[in-house]
């Protein structure tokens, strides 16, 4: 019995280590799957890197986080005209449950322009 316990225990050992992923693949933000490709899109920059604009099929307002955003980008002068364009890819927002922070989700950018 002895001699096939220390066998047994090495090889569950060894598919413990060796089956599992290192690094899981992410679920939410910017490494994680694209929820909508936006194109063309016009956007107010409201700073930092979080754009407002409308969704595409809901047509509702919302924002985002750009997900490398550019010092460059100017502030929007004025909140209720979209004085950019933007494509991108709107990623999955990481919510960890009740929160009293408004969760935006992230968007990698792939093109943008200024009016």
């Amino acid at each position: 019995m002895k001699k096939l316990l220390v066998p047994a225990l090495w090889v569950a050992f060894s598919a413990a280590l060796f089956c599992c992923k290192e690094d899981p693949e992410p679920d939410c933000g910017c490494e994680g799957p694209t929820m909508l490709i936006i194109k063309n899109t016009r956007a107010v920059h409201e700073g930092g890197g979080l754009f407002t604009f409308t969704h595409p099929i809901t047509l509702n307002e919302m924002s985002a986080w750009a997900c490398d955003a550019d010092s460059t980008w100017a502030k929007s002068e004025n909140r209720n005209v979209p004085d950019y364009t933007i494509n991108g890819n709107l990623k999955k927002e990481c919510f960890f449950g009740q929160t009293l922070m408004i969760i935006f989700p992230s968007i990698e950018i792939t093109a943008i322009s200024k009016d």
